[in-house]
């Protein structure tokens, strides 16, 4: 009786063993049919399912919508005037020291050729007495 008992739970540990190899093979089956699956097929199941996800959504109401598109307008303006001020004062600092720097550099032009006109002229001045002697 002992051996009987063994013996049926070998054959059901077989049994079992057979019926996953089976199932396996049914699953390889199936996986190879889901991979030629209709494309259209999928793309209807995917807008039923975007359909259904949108009633599930709770939408805001039209006055909540305009109160809260109006604060987001003003926000903006806000923004723009504050970027528009920064860059104007932004600029004009540019363009004061550009104008610093270029009358910097005109005065120190000027300064430059009125000393080196003299220069040359006394230069000039020793080389005609020079020659005369």
């Amino acid at each position: 009786m002992a051996e009987d008992k063994k013996a049926s739970k070998a054959e059901e540990k077989s049994a079992k063993k057979a019926a996953k190899k089976a199932d396996g093979a049914d699953k390889a089956s199936a996986k190879k049919k889901k991979s030629k699956k209709n494309p259209f097929k999928s793309i209807a199941s995917f807008f039923k399912s975007v359909k259904s996800e949108g009633k599930k959504v709770t939408w805001a109401k039209p006055k909540e919508v305009l109160k809260n598109s109006i604060v987001v307008l003003i926000v903006c303006v806000i923004a723009g005037i504050g970027i528009f001020a920064v860059d104007t004062i932004l600029s004009q600092g540019m363009k004061g020291i550009k104008k610093l720097a270029d009358n910097q550099t005109s005065v120190s032009d000027t300064a430059d050729t009125s000393t080196t006109g003299d220069v040359t002229e006394g230069l000039e001045a020793d080389d005609t007495t020079a020659a005369q002697e």
